[in-house]
């Protein structure tokens, strides 16, 4: 086969580039490095099973759709009703939804995938399961199923920070930084002053520090404070003093030597707050934290109590991160991979393998060699002819 390309690196599918096929093999290698960077974990398990975890998520814009003020198509008036958001877990992503527009919400707590749900049914071509999950056990039982305890913001409509902004990878500059409590992302312009990297590993943004008073009360000397001020940071302030110590009620204790010694209870009331005001007062800040600031989390009675109201246990008793597991195949090439399978196969199952490829591998010699004698070039359609005349034949 001949071509008269400047590149055959500029290769892509539309039936007015003309590549050699050593460069289209050239692309298909590049396409399956690629892929293995970005799918690199085994898509064969849904985290259903395994419930409400800590785990990277994908919302799919195909099978779902938005309010009109996060729509990114003009909306019509015959437009349909929206529907509610959702989100699933890294396998559904592909095995279920692939060829759809997911976009990456990244890695959130406390959710459980809601693929083939009430919320979410997959949208495949002939699918004869009318949008069940094509991983899920039991998953006709779960369309009319909810998963009530899952949280729902912007994000899973692509959009991002307090500015309510579409996150586009491709045209998107600057940095963004997650909050630590919310899971949502924020551009550093939106945020105002940053400190340098390196004196922070965790952010918490203005609003959780709003919504909870024992992240507002934190006094450790790991802390960066935020000050903010008309919706940007503006100074960044720091603490000597360490979070209160649980302090022991031990004001009617009789003399040690009068009585044995007993555990000592833990006041009601925590000194931390005592001393809210002294960073911020009553002004909103941002907080950014260096390694071993959760040491300093005061874990009196009354902000243990609120800790667990509000689901922050993973600040004192970090959550595993379920992740998909690593699939060592992904480093392999298409020609590899088919060599491996070939090994599992018994000697009968491989020798019809063997013969069958080299049945077709002869075929299509056959069918591309007046190209190759007269230089004319083979476009898609041919290709798709000939394929067409093997189901023919084969039939």
């Amino acid at each position: 086969m001949t071509a008269e390309s400047n590149s055959a690196n500029h290769f892509n599918d539309g039936e007015d580039t003309i590549v050699t096929a050593c460069g289209y093999l050239t692309a298909q290698a590049d396409l399956e490095r690629e892929a293995a960077e970005v799918l690199s974990g085994k898509f064969d398990e849904c985290t259903y099973d395994k419930g409400y975890v800590h785990q990277p998520l994908y919302a799919c814009l195909t099978c779902t759709r938005p309010p009109a003020q996060y729509s990114q198509l003009p909306v019509t008036d015959g437009a349909k009703e929206p529907t509610a958001p959702a989100g699933m877990c890294y396998a559904c992503s592909i095995e279920c939804h692939a060829g759809h527009n997911v976009v990456e919400l990244f890695t959130k707590r406390h959710f459980r995938c809601d693929c083939g749900t009430k919320r979410l049914r997959p949208q495949l071509p002939g699918d004869k399961d009318r949008g069940c999950c094509q991983l899920k056990r039991l998953r006709s039982a779960l369309a009319e199923m909810e998963n009530t305890h899952n949280v729902y913001n912007h994000n899973f409509w692509g959009f991002y920070c307090r500015c309510d902004q579409f996150y586009d990878p491709d045209s998107e500059s600057g940095m963004m930084i997650q909050c630590l409590v919310c899971n949502d992302w924020f551009h550093d312009k939106c945020i105002g002053k940053v400190p340098d990297e390196e004196r922070y590993d965790d952010y918490i943004c203005r609003e959780c520090v709003d919504k909870h008073s024992v992240l507002h009360s934190i006094n450790s000397s790991q802390a960066i404070y935020g000050i903010v001020t008309d919706g940007q940071v503006i100074r960044l302030e720091t603490s000597e003093d360490g979070c209160c110590p649980i302090v022991a009620d031990d004001s009617h204790s009789a003399p040690e030597s009068d009585k044995p010694a007993t555990k000592k209870a833990r006041k009601s009331t925590c000194q931390l707050r005592q001393k809210v005001g002294k960073i911020g007062g009553k002004q909103s800040f941002d907080l950014f934290m260096s390694d071993g600031w959760k040491d300093h989390i005061c874990t009196c009675i009354d902000c243990m109590r609120e800790i667990e109201h509000s689901g922050l246990g993973f600040l004192i008793k970090e959550e595993d991160l379920v992740e998909p597991e690593e699939d060592d195949t992904r480093t392999e090439s298409l020609y590899e991979s088919a060599l491996r399978q070939m090994q599992t196969l018994d000697h009968t199952q491989a020798v019809d393998a063997a013969a069958a490829y080299h049945s077709l591998s002869r075929r299509l010699k056959d069918y591309l060699r007046p190209f190759a004698t007269s230089g004319a070039v083979v476009t898609g359609q041919d290709i798709r002819a000939f394929f067409d005349q093997q189901a023919r034949s084969d039939a």
